[in-house]
């Protein structure tokens, strides 16, 4: 076989490729089911002033939290539905995720105790993604996107002043407070097509959730602020359709 031969052999194999690319690419509405896991970190933690008198009593702010930042896991459920245009995809999602625990060591030596503030996070994100989707091979692909939205949060959250004995009983103070913040990720990941509609994704996201706030409490005037986002790694299945 000549090197002329060769060469079209191999124009006509790109052209080939191309088109099996294009078709895998082609414009397809799809839908995915979506589970998620993560390392959250609440930064910026605060209470404004709100708990104790901010005065040293032996050594000891009263009221000062413990705690600047605090870091926990974060689990989420989801589906998405969008649409790709060849290299481009346009994706609504929406994820529950529950954090266990938010919590809090605050000395507050003015009442002769230790004050804990604990609070369980559940949140639900409504977002719109934009992904960029490009073939590795035959079967694997690399994506990269970024997205906004709002992050509904519930925030159950326990104020307790601890038991010093022959002094007070334990006291507790419940809250639950809702609010709608701005929420935006970026991610990044690799896809497998499993022949016919199905495909697989596994993604890492950054994600920014916006700001936390717990309280006041019953008989209790005190607050207290941060900031949450995650690290977390998504996989999902998609269809076609």
């Amino acid at each position: 076989m000549n090197e002329k031969t060769l060469r079209r052999g191999r124009l006509v194999g790109c052209i080939i490729a191309l088109g099996i690319t294009y078709e895998t690419l082609a414009d397809d509405w799809y839908a995915a089911a979506k589970i998620s896991g993560g390392y959250a970190t609440t930064d910026d933690i605060t209470d404004k002033g709100s708990i104790g008198t901010g005065l040293p009593i032996n050594g000891i702010i009263d009221g000062e939290i413990v705690e600047d930042d605090f870091d926990d896991y974060v689990y989420g459920l989801g589906v998405s539905i969008g649409r790709r245009m060849n290299y481009w995809a346009l994706e609504a999602e929406l994820i529950w995720r529950y954090r266990s625990d938010w919590d809090l060591t605050v000395p507050t030596p003015a009442i002769q105790t230790i004050t804990n503030i604990f609070t369980n996070i559940e949140t639900t994100t409504v977002m719109v993604n934009v992904i960029r989707r490009s073939p590795i091979n035959e079967h694997w692909s690399w994506e990269a996107g970024a997205g906004v939205g709002i992050a509904h949060n519930i925030l159950e959250s326990d104020y307790i002043e601890r038991e010093v004995p022959g002094v007070t009983p334990e006291l507790t103070f419940e809250d639950t407070s809702k609010s709608n913040e701005f929420t935006w990720n970026l991610l990044l990941g690799v896809t497998r097509d499993l022949g016919g509609p199905w495909t697989i994704n596994a993604r890492y996201r950054y994600i920014d959730f916006g700001d936390l706030e717990a309280g006041p409490y019953p008989m209790r005037n005190s607050r207290v602020f941060g900031t949450w986002s995650s690290h977390e790694i998504q996989l999902s299945i998609e269809r076609e359709f």
